[in-house]
């Protein structure tokens, strides 16, 4: 949690566990050049030093992208994929959207104002979630217990 991961293909880059977190797989399609950020909380604002600030939404994105444009990833050809953000202990009645909603839109604004599609996403739900990126191909692949895997 509140890491960031970047590789090249044939690498296959993995996160365990997510529930509340989102994960988020940034990948130069042309290059096959790809990274992974694991997400716990939707804004640095509260960040107090004592936690990576890899896991908050905006430096972890930030240090993505950065960590990618090193590896030789141009920015045109970055696209977007999403998991996690789960409502893990949902109040019954409580109509809020949780940590997870809270990053999940977060995510969300911070990719639509650099300008980088998201082009497939599992997220929501009640049901924590592992993942494997593939960075020969960009496809991630998401399992959930007692759920079919699922490509996106």
């Amino acid at each position: 949690m509140g890491e960031v991961a970047v590789a090249g293909a044939p690498s296959i880059i993995s996160s365990l566990g997510l529930g509340s977190c989102v994960a988020v797989a940034l990948y130069d399609t042309r290059r096959r050049i790809g990274g992974l950020a694991h997400i716990m909380l939707p804004g640095s604002a509260s960040f107090n030093g004592s936690q990576s600030p890899c896991g908050y939404a905006d430096p972890a994105i930030t240090a993505l992208l950065k960590a990618l444009r090193i590896k030789g990833a141009v920015r045109k050809d970055i696209v977007a994929k999403m998991v996690g953000g789960a409502r893990m202990f949902s109040n019954y009645g409580d109509s809020s959207k949780g940590i997870g909603g809270q990053c999940i839109e977060s995510i969300k604004d911070i990719l639509k104002r650099e300008q980088i599609p998201v082009i497939g996403e599992d997220t929501g739900g009640h049901h924590g979630r592992n993942i494997e990126f593939y960075l020969d191909t960009g496809r991630l692949v998401v399992s959930a217990i007692g759920k079919e895997d699922k490509e996106i």
